[in-house]
Formats: structure tokens, sequence, C-alpha cells
């Protein structure tokens, strides 16, 4: 999703502090720094490719934290952004195994994972802003 400047909402600042996180914690970002420069060099990628990548992005921000999470959290009530933190890698795996990222599957999982109705449909809400 873009905001009305027309700017993603995930930003290249929030990419370098991903690629620091994985770089100190996993090794290597290439991967990230591939989608970086997919996202913010030249033209662009086409709509569709561009949202993979921001999925894809949330995913590894869902595992390493940083201002691409703190993104989503701050969109959150402190009961729903808790829960976010607790199930932080469990809906990260979720979601790396989800085709066609909607509402609706977002929702069952986080009510799986133990969550009200009304919380679960705010996080998945916000995931699908974030990444859109």
């Amino acid at each position: 999703m873009t905001i009305s400047t027309g700017e993603s909402l995930i930003t290249a600042a929030d990419i370098d502090d991903l690629i620091n996180r994985v770089r100190h914690t996993a090794g290597d970002p290439g991967d990230l720094e591939s989608a970086k420069t997919a996202l913010f060099s030249g033209p662009g990628p086409d709509p569709e490719a561009a949202r993979l990548i921001r999925q894809r992005l949330l995913v590894v921000a869902l595992h390493y934290g940083g201002a691409l999470l703190a993104k989503l959290l701050s969109r959150l009530s402190p009961r729903e952004t808790a829960m976010v933190r607790r199930y932080a890698h469990r809906l990260a795996n979720f979601l790396d195994t989800l085709e066609v990222w909607a509402a609706q599957p977002i929702m069952l999982v986080l009510m799986r994972f133990g969550l009200p109705y009304g919380e679960a449909e705010s996080i998945a809400v916000a995931v699908l802003l974030l990444v859109g």
C-alpha cells in the first residue's frame, strides 16, 4: 500500500536496519540487500513483485525485530502489540507459507494462537496495510 505521497510504507532505512540486524545475528543478509535494490533502484519492480518483496521483508522483521516491526506495532493497541511480540516467530513462520496474504487466514491462525477475534482482525489488517 502507498500513502498519499506515493511513498512505500517500508523505507530504505527500514531495510537498512533489518540488514544490520540480520548481519549481526545470522550473518549474510544478501537477499535483503537485493530486495532493497529491487524496491529503490531505477523504476522499481512491478506492483505484484514489490508486494511480494515487502511481504518477505515483514516476515524477516517478525523474526529479527527493528524499525519495520515497530511500524507494524505502532498501528496496534498495547495488548495487540504484546500478542504480536509473543507470537512473532510463529506468525512469521505461518506468513512464510501463505501463498495469498488475506485477512481471513491471518486472523484464523492468530485465533488458533489464542487471540480474540477483534485483536486478530486488527493485527491482520495492520499486516496487510504495511505490505499492501
